[in-house]
């Protein structure tokens, strides 16, 4: 067949990129062709996405590709959103939600609206929170859409006035490009908006909350042509055929989309700054254990469920490195990696959750240690291998909360940035004491792009995807080792919880 030539645009944490790629039948090979800055802006004291900025940069990416390009996905990170008029027009900047106005207050404030009480008992379960999981099926978290809608309503009450349809940001960005209006499944599953059991909008909630259902774009699975490029777009671009391709709008369930599993369900974990553990299943998980563990069944590209946990990622590493940057210390991160690997094993562990914010990390680090009664990590090396330790525990900690629900052989697919991490993976590996299976690193890109083939029929089965990325990507896999000394150790991370 000719080889066929996709765009995928992913937009994560502190940079967008434009990966081409070329499938000739077989095989994909990957190209970056443009990387460009994606930092949210802080205007009167609320975060907001640049997107016009962005908008002209995914359209250079365009015109940097020299061959002819049948499609180009979109994919963003979860929950953000954007606002049209009724001439379509956009009613301010998009928000970040990185807002610090999107707090546990302001999303305690709309679960009392739903059905709390300051009577509950503590420890248990709020009113609200039941509510919200069992119309919705997602964990409730402050940044979710549903808490930033109620925020603005209340907040910029003349802004929300203008309001006639309500954009997720990859769908906003395909609405730029090419006119179409729609809410795809996968990114429409972070909101918290959605009826997870019933894949519609959940109406009795929304409208409790005060917020109008209308105002929604209809619901659609990824995987369809939404039509080509604006003409004035695609003549500046020198992209005449050039057509948008709906893929998982959501950057985890793209990356999902990317495991070279041949099962329909099983074990992933997409790692990067962020990590997300979960389960790809045909059944969503409900009860009141679910909503304690924070589990969110989100969606995947094709209509599934993968119930998953949030869990802070080699953000911290990142961190450190920063830190050893500005005392002089120009740490690569393999060079990070051989550092702690030299160290003695299983000594100090941190609370990942508590280590989100930027600042001091070795400081930070030998703090907590140091106030938890555990041998403080006083070299570089000692400190990298506490966080990866800890993060390797912090994953046992997670799939032990899934497992009750895995049904299917004991392994972990890992993709993303960190699925390079070779001394992360064995930890992790030793941490659950089950194989681990790493795949593309470029997990989202790859993704973004295995969903536009199969929009344009390149491919039909599960099958056929899966030798594409078999003959695409490289797979490694890591066996668990001193499996008795982790699980010792472990007993000492839980209490630090």
């Amino acid at each position: 067949m000719d080889t066929i030539n996709v765009l995928a645009f992913d937009l994560g944490a502190s940079s967008g990129r434009g990966m081409l790629a070329r499938f000739d039948g077989k095989k994909i090979t990957l190209e970056e062709i443009h990387r460009f800055p994606h930092n949210f802006s802080v205007l009167n004291g609320h975060a907001y996405w640049n997107i016009i900025s962005l908008y002209e940069e995914m359209k250079k990416g365009m015109r940097l590709c020299r061959e002819p390009l049948a499609g180009v996905g979109f994919d963003t990170w979860g929950v953000d959103c954007g606002l049209l008029d009724a001439e379509g027009n956009l009613v301010g900047m998009p928000g970040s939600y990185r807002d610090a106005a999107l707090d546990d207050d302001n999303m305690n404030k709309v679960l009392a609206l739903l059905g709390g009480s300051e009577r509950e008992d503590l420890g248990a379960v709020k009113s609200g929170e039941r509510y919200v999981f069992e119309k919705t099926g997602i964990a409730c978290l402050a940044y979710n859409t549903l808490y930033k809608l109620c925020y603005l309503k209340e907040a910029m009450p003349e802004q929300w006035g203008a309001v006639d349809q309500i954009l997720f940001m990859p769908n906003l960005i395909e609405y730029l490009f090419s006119g179409v209006k729609h809410s795809e499944y996968s990114i429409a599953s972070t909101s918290q908006l959605l009826d997870m059991k019933e894949k519609k909008w959940a109406v009795e909630l929304m409208e409790k909350a005060g917020l109008d259902p209308a105002k929604l774009a209809p619901l659609e699975y990824a995987g369809k042509d939404l039509g080509p490029l604006r003409p004035e777009i695609a003549k500046e671009v020198g992209q005449e055929n050039l057509h948008i391709l709906s893929v998982s709008g959501h950057d985890t369930a793209c990356a999902v989309a990317a495991v070279p599993a041949r099962e329909k369900e099983f074990t992933f974990l997409s790692s990067g700054t962020w990590s997300l553990m979960g389960i790809s299943s045909e059944t969503m998980l409900t009860g009141e254990q679910v909503i304690r563990d924070k589990i969110s069944n989100e969606g995947t590209w094709d209509g599934g469920y993968r119930p998953t946990v949030n869990i802070i990622g080699l953000w911290m590493n990142q961190e450190l490195r920063r830190c050893f940057q500005r005392q002089g210390k120009d740490y690569s991160f393999a060079q990070m990696n051989e550092m702690a690997a030299a160290q003695k094993p299983l000594q100090s562990f941190i609370r990942p959750d508590d280590f989100m914010q930027p600042g001091d990390y070795p400081e930070k680090i030998r703090s907590y240690c140091a106030e938890t009664g555990q041998p403080v990590p006083e070299s570089d090396g000692a400190l990298v291998r506490c966080v990866l330790e800890s993060l390797a525990m912090r994953y046992r900690q997670v799939y032990q909360s899934l497992r009750p629900y895995i049904t299917w052989e004991e392994k972990l697919y890992i993709v993303g940035g960190g699925a390079q991490n070779q001394v992360l993976n064995q930890f992790t590996a030793n941490a659950l004491g089950i194989p681990v299976i790493t795949g593309a690193s470029e997990a989202t890109a790859v993704g973004n792009v295995m969903e536009q083939l199969y929009a344009l029929g390149a491919y039909k089965t599960r099958e056929e995807k899966c030798d594409i990325l078999a003959a695409s990507f490289e797979t490694a896999e890591y066996l668990p080792k001193d499996t008795k000394a982790w699980e010792e150790a472990y007993q000492r991370f839980e209490k630090l919880y």
